[in-house]
């Protein structure tokens, strides 16, 4: 066992022999393979003193490639040998890795800083006990540890795990590339920043004139924000089987690890398709797919929001200033090419994305997941509101509603003007600045910061 791992980081840090080898690395290879690069330069630019860091997102969303990018930066001759790199998801339990981790300090000493760098611990039960472990013994001066997981199931527990054993460590969470960095990347002259002294609709105007405002969106309505898929589908403008069969393995994988049944995965996913947008009960929820206990849809809707697969949002009553656990909820995907990925696995359809062109009620529901989504990334949670009437999103005092269609007209969004704070309906082509209320294409919306709805109006 001893050998065996000693050689198996050896092949998984090569730069040990020669740093000069980082260059060679495969996920640095692949990446200049790209025509479009999404860095995540927080990460990068990030100082990573003595401490625990944790990233966290769904698998192929680049964490591997960062971890890579954040070792070439760093490395030089002299301290190539202070940065492990190992992959868990070739290890079996907690114990393999403080084996691993010991067998590197036995093998390479020195007084210098050191990076300990795990990749998908959480493929390991309890992986992280083993840091703790180690932090226990002392191992934490001069140390660095990155540890990442694809699921969050496991890393819910750190605090749990290594509680005031983080020392300087954060967490980093990876998420798909948003509509405004999707832009920037391919139009990187143009200033996506709205001017302070400039209205909305000039902005809006002259955005247009510089980008197909509108073919972009759909665009990113068909491949969303994974670097890989973005890059597959401008490049072909379409997405090939491959990587539909690679993130359907992504899901199945997950749910083997996590110890669910695939089956049960699928039937709760054909019901949250056939609900995006709706609020829903566990109990319908059981009851509509067969399952028949409320309590599995609830263990199971939380496992696939740990695996960044869909995420619920509760109702808040905004009266009382509570959330509404026991209530309806709300369930959206996590980007829009799982829209299409579940379709595909569970309709058998690798042609469905089609239908975005022809259906506006498929087009509208996949708009909405996207106002949510951009919404999450501004505010944090969010929340929809349900009494009386019903509004598609709320955060504080200002509200959303979501009328992505070819027409609109008031009694559309009416129950909207009830609500006593701020208020935007994101639409399709739309676009009306009035007192307390604003309609904004979605193609905007998606552009605009957290600050702009915080001092409108």
């Amino acid at each position: 066992m001893a050998y065996d791992i000693l050689e198996k980081m050896y092949n998984q840090n090569p730069w040990w022999e020669d740093y000069g080898l980082i260059k060679e690395d495969y996920h640095l290879r692949e990446l200049q393979k790209n025509k479009f690069v999404f860095l995540n330069e927080e990460f990068l630019e990030e100082r990573f003193l003595d401490g625990v860091y944790i990233v966290t997102g769904m698998r192929q969303i680049g964490k591997t490639t960062h971890l890579k990018l954040l070792i070439q930066k760093m490395i030089n001759d002299k301290n190539k040998e202070n940065f492990l790199y190992f992959n868990c998801d070739i290890l079996d339990s907690k114990k393999e890795i403080v084996e691993l981790i010991e067998k590197y300090f036995q093998n390479f000493k020195t007084d210098k800083k050191r990076f300990i760098i795990l990749d998908e611990i959480t493929s390991v039960k309890d992986g992280i006990l083993a840091i703790k472990y180690l932090i226990d013994k002392g191992e934490n001066k001069k140390i660095t540890y990155i540890l990442t997981g694809s699921s969050t199931v496991n890393i819910k527990k750190t605090g749990e795990f290594l509680p005031g054993r983080r020392g300087k460590g954060k967490d980093f969470l990876f998420l798909p590339v948003s509509f405004s960095k999707f832009l920037m990347i391919q139009y990187p002259k143009v200033d996506f920043n709205l001017p302070a002294k400039k209205s909305l609709e000039k902005f809006y105007f002259s955005l247009k004139q510089k980008i197909p405002l509108q073919r972009e969106l759909n665009n990113y309505l068909i491949c969303g924000g994974i670097p890989r898929l973005i890059n597959n589908y401008l490049d072909k403008k379409e997405i090939d089987f491959d990587n539909f069969n690679l993130y359907k393995s992504w899901i199945i994988s997950e749910t083997a690890k996590n110890k669910k049944r695939e089956q049960i995965v699928r039937i709760i996913l054909e019901r949250v398709l056939a609900s995006l947008g709706s609020d829903v009960s566990y109990n319908s929820f059981a009851s509509d797919t067969g399952i028949g206990s409320h309590n599995t849809v609830y263990e199971y809707l939380n496992f696939l929001e740990d695996a960044f697969i869909g995420k619920q949002i509760y109702n808040y009553d905004y009266h009382q200033k509570k959330i509404n656990f026991k209530k309806n909820k709300k369930i959206y995907l996590r980007d829009p090419f799982l829209f299409w990925l579940l379709n595909w696995w569970i309709n058998g359809d690798l042609k469905f994305c089609q239908k975005i062109k022809k259906d506006p009620i498929l087009k509208s529901k996949i708009a909405e997941n996207l106002v949510f989504l951009h919404l999450e990334l501004l505010f944090g949670e969010i929340f929809f509101y349900r009494e009386k009437y019903e509004i598609d999103f709320i955060y504080k005092n200002l509200a959303w509603e979501c009328k992505y269609q070819n027409k609109i007209s008031q009694r559309d969004f009416g129950e909207l003007l009830k609500f006593p704070g701020k208020k935007f309906v994101i639409t399709k082509e739309a676009f009306k600045i009035s007192p307390g209320l604003q309609l904004i294409p979605l193609e905007l919306f998606l552009l605009l910061k957290k600050n702009y709805f915080s001092t409108v109006f």
